[in-house]
């Protein structure tokens, strides 16, 4: 089955008085469950304004974007459960590492307190980061930041996992053991 799949996806700015950007022109894509795709090229592309569209967090001028078989394309973002970590991290900085972990889970009123601590643990195991659950963002380093902005966007368990240089505050041995 296709888990994502993008038919003809568009984007066009436009401000008053300027002309149109096309920023995405009729992208087509198929990833099947398990498949990962990098999107790449030179700055100002379409990389992340496609993630973003995909993600609900911009609005798409054309085109259908389907997960799992149906359209979320008119879905807002927190109905579509699609995982995002972005290079610019996103945490909340009054909050605990465990805290930020949660927060979705929190929010969302998917599970209870046992379970979402024990999702914290687990996820937290994952992206080897036990020993810094009390921290608060402040204090981490960027690689530090990074395993919980990548952490906050597994812990969901979406159907799609969207990174966009979630990769690239880490250092190589840790992109080793989280590639796995």
């Amino acid at each position: 089955m296709t888990e994502l799949e993008l038919r003809d996806l568009r984007k066009t700015f436009s401000a008053r008085g300027r002309p149109s950007v096309d920023a995405v022109r009729g992208l087509d894509l198929a990833l099947h469950s398990g498949e990962l795709l990098g999107l790449l090229g030179p700055s100002g592309c379409g990389k992340s304004t496609t993630l973003r569209m995909i993600a609900g967090l911009e609005t798409v001028t054309g085109g259908d974007i389907l997960v799992g078989g149906s359209s979320v394309t008119a879905r807002p973002a927190q109905e579509r459960n699609i995982g995002v970590a972005f290079e610019n991290y996103a945490l909340y900085p009054p909050l605990t590492v465990a805290e930020n972990l949660a927060f979705g889970l929190k929010a969302r009123k998917r599970a209870d307190r046992g379970d979402v601590d024990r999702k914290v643990r687990e996820i937290a195991e994952r992206v080897d980061l036990t020993d810094i659950l009390d921290a608060r963002p402040a204090g981490l380093s960027s690689g530090q930041k990074q395993r919980v902005s990548l952490a906050r966007a597994l812990i969901r368990e979406p159907d799609v996992l969207l990174l966009d240089e979630p990769l690239s505050h880490l250092d190589a041995a840790q992109r080793d053991t989280t590639r796995r």
